[in-house]
């Protein structure tokens, strides 16, 4: 993905589309969005196979819309991220299957809670100030009460739709996300303080 993203790169600074001052950050970007693409290529074919491709667009368009404020557990290597999205995504397909509507329900207020009271913490690689880090809670937030208000409606008007579990499954798996990302982070600290 690096050689690729170069060769664009490359080819943005002959066509004059981007400076070669900005080299580096636009091959950093266009490395990350190969990646997503790749990642989403796959996820979307596997989901076909498994005829689950509606459900797990479901599950996505949550998790996505959720985990765009709400932070939550980064993998160390981009293979790491790769295999971490591409096995989170497609064992919804097998979750679903196996959930109720009160599970999706409780499920969904609990990972709410977690959501509304931890979520979006100060990542180190995020570095915020005090300002940033509190309108970035603020929007996360809302965020999550909107997304997962819409998906107990939905859960509510349609119980027996297994898409509805998919939705549901978004919502949980950012909680779920945020709580490994607080869990890392802290033993991060703990071995931090080891070390000194």
């Amino acid at each position: 993905m690096e050689q690729l993203s170069a060769c664009i790169t490359d080819r943005m600074i002959d066509l004059s589309i981007i400076s070669s001052d900005d080299k580096d950050c636009y091959c950093y970007s266009v490395q990350g969005l190969l990646e997503k693409i790749t990642c989403l290529s796959l996820i979307i074919f596997c989901a076909s196979i498994f005829h689950s491709l509606i459900g797990v667009l479901a599950f996505l368009s949550v998790y996505i819309l959720i985990r765009r404020s709400s932070d939550g557990i980064h993998c160390k290597t981009t293979i790491g991220c790769f295999c971490a999205s591409t096995a989170m995504a497609l064992s919804t397909i097998w979750v679903a299957r196996i959930m109720n509507c009160a599970i999706c329900i409780g499920g969904v207020f609990c990972a709410m809670a977690v959501l509304c009271i931890v979520a979006t913490f100060n990542n180190p690689d995020l570095n915020l100030t005090e300002s940033e880090l509190n309108h970035l809670k603020r929007r996360s937030r809302s965020t999550c009460l909107i997304t997962s208000g819409i998906v107990v409606i939905i859960i509510l008007i349609f119980p027996r739709k297994e898409i509805v579990f998919y939705f549901a499954l978004g919502v949980i798996y950012n909680a779920i996300s945020v709580l490994i990302a607080i869990i890392c982070e802290r033993r991060n600290q703990s071995d931090g303080k080891e070390e000194a």
